[in-house]
C-alpha cells in the first residue's frame, strides 16, 4: 500500500484562533462571506492610540533607522509623542484648512508628521518619492487632485525643480532645507491642552488621501479616515496580533505611500512594537542591506511583495550563515500586491524545514486601498497559496462570473466614503447594496470546505479577446507562465489582445538563472530551458503563452511600469513597449514559438 501522505508541520499554529466564517448562499446566486470571530477593541483614532502607547509603554522603542554612520537612530514611544505634539502646535498656529503632501521615502520624520497631522486634524497625502525623482508629471496630477497648503519633502534640495514646476505659489514647503525648516516645525511648542483636542477628533473626518496605484490611468485619491483604520487592526489584531510579533519588533521596507508598507507600520505601533526601518529594497544594488538588517534584527515577521520573496531565496540558498539567523524567530510571513508563485513558496518552506524542522505560516495581505489595506488572510495551515478569508468586521459578496470564479466585492467599517473630490467615480465604484466592486476574480479551493478559503484568479482589468473570439484570463496565465518559469523567470508582461495567441515579453531574474543552469547560460540555452517549461503546460490557445522575447531592459519606474512596491503595470508596460509587442508577433531575432 502506498504510504499515507505527511502534513506538513508549522511554527505558531497554536497562536492562531479557529477559523469561523459565516457563508451565505443568496437566491441572485451570490455569496455573503463574514468572520464570526470578534474584533478587538481599539481607540477611536491614530492620535489616541500613540497617546495611550506613549502612556503606557512610553520608554520602548517605537521607531529605529539606520543613520549616517550605520547605526540605529531609535525614537521611544515618548518621544514620538512629545514631537507629535509639538508638529500639531505648528499645525493648529497656522489656524487654516490645511491637506499636506508628503514627497519623501520612510524615515522617522515621515512617521513623526504624519502622527502630528493625525494629532491636529489635517489630512495627508503621502506620495511615491520616485514621482518627484524621475515622474514629475504624476506628482503633478497629485498635486492637482490634493491641492495641497503644505509640502513636505525632506531634502527639498535634489528635487528643487520638480517641486518648483509641479506645487502652485504661496504653498508652504516644510524640509531641511524649504521655505520653512523642519527644526521650526518639530521644535514648535505643544499643542495646548492636546488631551481635550484628541478626545474631540472626528473618527469619520479625512486622515490620509492614499493614491490608488493607477493601473488603468492616473491615480485617484481615496479618503480613508481614522475609523477605517482602527477598525482595521480591530479585525486584523484579533486574527493575527499573537503570531505576527507586530508586539516584539518588525523590519520593513515597503512604502508609507502604498496601503501594504502603511499597514507593517501601523500594525506595529498598534501592538506596542518597535518597527525598524529597512534601507534596502528588492533591487540587485539595495537587497544586501535587506539582507543585512535581517541578520541583524531577526524579526518575527517578515511581509514583502512577491518579487522579493524570490531574491530572498536565491540569498538563503547561497548562505547557511544567513538562513539560521533569518528563521530563528520567525513565526509568520505576508506576501502582497501579486500572487505568490507556489515553487518560490516552496522552495522557502524546503529551508525552513532545514533549519527549523517546521514550516512558517504564510498569510496574506490581499485587499485594496479603497478598503485600507489587505483585509482577507489565511489563519490555518495550508501548503496552497491564497488569499484566504475576510478579517472580522468585513463582509464580501461574491459575485459569479463563470463556472468558479467571483468577482470579490467589500462593504464594512474599513471600506472608503469615497474618492477625494470625485462623486462620479465614487458612484461607479459601488454596487447597488453599497458593496465596493474591486474587479479583482477569487475561486474556491474546495466549494464544499469553505473554511479553506479562497485563491486570486485575477483581474477582471487584465482579460482580454483574442481574434479567435476567446476571452483570455490574463493575470491567471501570467502566474501559471512565472510559477513554471521560476527561478529564472523574475515577471513578465503578458500580450496578445487582438492577436491570434498569447504571448509574453519576459524579465530574467540573473541570480535564478545563474542557479538553475549555470553562470555562463547563453540566451539559447534559456530559451531553450523556458520553452521547454512553457511547452509542457496545458490549456489551449486562451490558456497559455505560445510565444515569447525575453526583454533587455529592466521595468521604466519613470514612465510607470514598476509601482514603488515592485509589482509590475501591465497596461502601461504593453502601452510603453508598443514597439516590442509588435515584434514579438511579426517574428524574428529572439522570437521563440511553442507551436
Amino acid at each position: 500500500m502506498p504510504a499515507a501522505p505527511v502534513t506538513p508541520r508549522f511554527r505558531a499554529v497554536d497562536l492562531f484562533p479557529p477559523v469561523a466564517v459565516e457563508v451565505e448562499h443568496r437566491p441572485d446566486g451570490s455569496t455573503l462571506l463574514r468572520s464570526t470571530t470578534p474584533s478587538r477593541d481599539v481607540p477611536p483614532t491614530l492620535a489616541a492610540l500613540l497617546q495611550h502607547q506613549a502612556a503606557t509603554i512610553g520608554e520602548r522603542t517605537m521607531l529605529a533607522a539606520r543613520d549616517a554612520s550605520g547605526e540605529w537612530q531609535r525614537v521611544s514611544y515618548a518621544d514620538a509623542f512629545a514631537a507629535a505634539t509639538r508638529i500639531a502646535g505648528w499645525l493648529h498656529e497656522r489656524a487654516g484648512a490645511d491637506r499636506i503632501v508628503i514627497v519623501t521615502g520612510n524615515s522617522i520624520a515621515h512617521a513623526l508628521l504624519c502622527f502630528g497631522a493625525a494629532i491636529a486634524g489635517v489630512p495627508v497625502a503621502p506620495v511615491s518619492a520616485q514621482y518627484a525623482a524621475i515622474a514629475p508629471e504624476r506628482l503633478a496630477h497629485v498635486i492637482g487632485v490634493v491641492r495641497p497648503t503644505i509640502v513636505f519633502a525632506e531634502q527639498v534640495a535634489p528635487i528643487a525643480a520638480a517641486l518648483a514646476a509641479t506645487v502652485p505659489a504661496g504653498t508652504t514647503v516644510v524640509g531641511r532645507d524649504g521655505t520653512v525648516a523642519w527644526a521650526d516645525v518639530v521644535g514648535h511648542e505643544p499643542l495646548p491642552d492636546v488631551a481635550a483636542h484628541i478626545a474631540a477628533l472626528d473618527p469619520e473626518a479625512p486622515l490620509r488621501f492614499m493614491l490608488t496605484s493607477g493601473s488603468t490611468g492616473l491615480p485617484k485619491a481615496v479618503v480613508q479616515t481614522n475609523r477605517m483604520w482602527c477598525r482595521l487592526f480591530g479585525g486584523a489584531n484579533a486574527l493575527l496580533a499573537r503570531a505576527s510579533g507586530w508586539g516584539e519588533r518588525t523590519l520593513d521596507w515597503m512604502p508609507w505611500s502604498h496601503v501594504a508598507g502603511l499597514s507593517v507600520l501601523i500594525g506595529s505601533i498598534f501592538n506596542g512594537g518597535s518597527y525598524y526601518l529597512d534601507d534596502g529594497r528588492p533591487t540587485p544594488e539595495l537587497f544586501g542591506n535587506t539582507l543585512r538588517n535581517l541578520a541583524e534584527v531577526q524579526p518575527l515577521f517578515f511581509a514583502n511583495v512577491p518579487y522579493a520573496f524570490g531574491m530572498l531565496c536565491d540569498a538563503l540558498e547561497a548562505d547557511a550563515t544567513l538562513r539560521e539567523r533569518f528563521f530563528e524567530h520567525l513565526q509568520l510571513c505576508l506576501y502582497g500586491g501579486a500572487g505568490l508563485p507556489q515553487p518560490i513558496y516552496d522552495r522557502f518552506q524546503a529551508m525552513a524545514e532545514q533549519v527549523i524542522g517546521e514550516r512558517v505560516m504564510f498569510t496574506t495581505g490581499y485587499g485594496c486601498t479603497e478598503a485600507t489595506s489587505g483585509v482577507m488572510s489565511i489563519t490555518w495551515p495550508t501548503t496552497q497559496v491564497g488569499v484566504g478569508l475576510p478579517l472580522p468586521g468585513l463582509e464580501v459578496k461574491l459575485v459569479p462570473l463563470d463556472d468558479d470564479r467571483y468577482e470579490a466585492r467589500f462593504r464594512g467599517d474599513f471600506v472608503m466614503p469615497g474618492y477625494l473630490d470625485d462623486p462620479t467615480a465614487t458612484a461607479a465604484a459601488f454596487d447597488d447594496e453599497g458593496y465596493y466592486r474591486t474587479g479583482d476574480a477569487l475561486r474556491w479551493i474546495d466549494p464544499a470546505t469553505p473554511e479553506l478559503g479562497l485563491v486570486f484568479a485575477g483581474r477582471l482589468a487584465e482579460e482580454f479577446k483574442l481574434t479567435t473570439g476567446t476571452f483570455v484570463r490574463g493575470g491567471a496565465v501570467r502566474a501559471e507562465l512565472v510559477a513554471a518559469t521560476s527561478p529564472v523567470v523574475a515577471d513578465a508582461v503578458l500580450c496578445g489582445e487582438g492577436q491570434a495567441e498569447v504571448g509574453a515579453l519576459l524579465w530574467l531574474n540573473p541570480a535564478g538563472c545563474a542557479a538553475t543552469l549555470g553562470a555562463g547560460a547563453t540566451p539559447d540555452t534559456i530559451g531553450d530551458w523556458i520553452a521547454a517549461r512553457l511547452g509542457a503546460l496545458p490549456g489551449g490557445s486562451a490558456e497559455r503563452v505560445n510565444r515569447f522575447a525575453i526583454l533587455s531592459t529592466p521595468p521604466d519606474v519613470a514612465r510607470g511600469e514598476l509601482s514603488d512596491k515592485g509589482t509590475v503595470n501591465q497596461a502601461l508596460a504593453r502601452r510603453n513597449r508598443a514597439g516590442e509587442v509588435a515584434a514579438l508577433y511579426a517574428g524574428g531575432p529572439g522570437v521563440r514559438t511553442l507551436s
